[in-house]
């Protein structure tokens, strides 16, 4: 039982690493205002499933954005992986810019991205472009976004998709909680952050 766990985790972990699998998202189209920054903490948890064995990854993650602009953001995240064996993994460094077009508190809003950096989930370093879709409406607060990424650390260039979608729930108007789904190379994360804007 013991070597067919340890198995289990040693088959896992490179397929998280081939996968990409390791940011949530953790963003939505609302941006933090010019000369204001927010501090995101969170963590994805990832169950990977080999033969009849189950195995939990987490993914605990933090984000610093600037508000370059009103409707113009900088952000850097970065985080951790931890499998079953309890060693954690470092996820990289990616920073992007995130630029809203549509800013409607009581409709919606709407905003593109375009990033990139180092992750071991991109075999090195790969660029990024975002969608961000809100609906503030108060009985409906959710969100959807879609990330198509560039993988350029191989030989041929790979294009690869990641879309999220969740609950974008306001504690108050600095302050909030991000409940996310996300598929990223055909596996599902689940997440929670609380952003606060300072």
């Amino acid at each position: 039982m013991k070597w067919r766990l340890v198995a289990v985790v040693g088959l896992a972990v490179p397929l998280v690493l081939l996968s990409g699998c390791f940011f949530n998202i953790f963003q939505t189209a609302r941006t933090v205002g010019q000369g204001n920054v927010a501090l995101t903490v969170g963590s994805g948890a990832l169950s990977i499933t080999v033969g009849q064995d189950t195995s939990w990854v987490f993914t605990p993650q933090a984000m610093l954005t600037v508000g370059l602009a009103d409707s113009v953001d900088l952000s850097v995240r970065s985080g951790a992986m931890i499998g079953a064996s309890g060693e954690p993994g470092f996820l990289g460094v990616v920073g992007d810019i995130k630029v809203a077009l549509i800013q409607a508190p009581d409709s919606l809003s709407f905003a593109l991205g375009i990033g990139g950096g180092y992750s071991p989930g991109l075999l090195g370093w790969g660029v990024e472009a975002s969608v961000y879709l809100d609906s503030n409406l108060r009985f409906l607060p959710i969100y959807f976004v879609y990330r198509p990424f560039m993988v350029l650390g191989g030989e041929e260039y790979v294009i690869q998709n990641q879309f999220a979608g969740g609950l974008h729930l306001m504690l108050s108007p600095n302050a909030r909680i991000l409940i996310e789904l996300d598929s990223w190379a055909g596996l599902l994360s689940a997440g929670i952050c609380l952003s606060i804007i300072f």
